[in-house]
């Protein structure tokens, strides 16, 4: 036999980018939803001492070399959301003509992306850019006083995530909706493509396996909707002017100009 004849067939290309944005959707884009949303979910329990979200805060800003963690992880996003963007233009869904299940979802998987991408920009841009848009989403989130500009130093180790997280959301109703309708979109096309990569992978061949796996991805996506909902909760239940210290008090009134008027803070306190 020739070795022409013995030589495997080179893999497609686009076969091998349809695996790459399968398992990057997977890992580490998926691994910090789940992350990030449990995190949040620390909300729920934080109020004055008891910050439980700050802590996980510190430790997510103590990890070593975070800055290379950041760039992989934007990076996996990009070439998720740059790949599925080119994949989505050229999507023909038929739910119209054939309403059955797979169809519906095959339909969302592509309608909660675009949501997704629209959110996780417009999220980046009003917390980490600190975008104020249309006046509606006032959120100077800092982690601790450190990262305000010209700050006095003794204020320096002020934890701030939990009362700007809080301010945040708090601000305007539009926000909250926001959110709600990002975050669940999120979460279906993180679980929803979890369960689709498994048949690509060829990991749930028959019904019966896709059936089991399906409950599985739909206990996930029940438990990031808890984390979520958590996290809502506790940033519109955390009370300003009782849950944050005086330290944090002083911070917050050169951030947010009414604050005292806002969270019926008395003067002098």
């Amino acid at each position: 036999m020739s070795d022409n004849a013995s030589t495997k067939p080179p893999v497609p290309m686009h076969f091998l980018l349809r695996r790459l944005h399968s398992l990057s959707g997977i890992v580490p884009v998926g691994l910090f939803v789940i992350m990030h949303l449990f995190t949040n979910f620390q909300l729920l329990t934080s109020s004055g001492e008891h910050d439980h979200f700050q802590h996980e805060v510190d430790f997510i800003h103590s990890i070593p070399a975070l800055l290379y963690v950041e760039i992989g992880l934007w990076l996996s996003i990009g070439f998720h959301a740059v790949l599925g963007v080119l994949y989505m233009v050229g999507a023909v869904p038929n739910v119209k003509h054939y309403p059955n299940q797979d169809n519906i979802r095959y339909t969302l998987q592509r309608v909660t992306a675009w949501i997704a991408l629209i959110f996780i920009f417009v999220h980046i841009a009003t917390l980490r850019w600190r975008w104020n848009l249309m006046g509606m989403w006032d959120t100077p989130f800092y982690w601790r006083g450190e990262d305000v500009p010209g700050l006095d130093k003794s204020l320096a180790e002020v934890p701030l995530t939990t009362p700007l997280t809080a301010h945040a959301l708090q601000y305007c109703w539009i926000v909250v909706v926001f959110y709600l309708i990002g975050v669940s979109s999120v979460i279906f096309h993180w679980c929803n493509g979890l369960w689709t990569a498994a048949i690509t992978w060829g990991a749930t061949i028959s019904v019966a396996a896709q059936k089991r796996w399906g409950f599985l991805c739909a206990g996930l996506a029940t438990a990031l909707t808890v984390f979520m909902l958590g996290a809502m909760i506790g940033a519109l239940k955390y009370d300003l002017a009782n849950d944050t210290t005086d330290d944090q008090k002083k911070v917050l009134r050169t951030l947010i100009d009414d604050f005292d008027e806002r969270y019926g803070v008395e003067s002098g306190e």
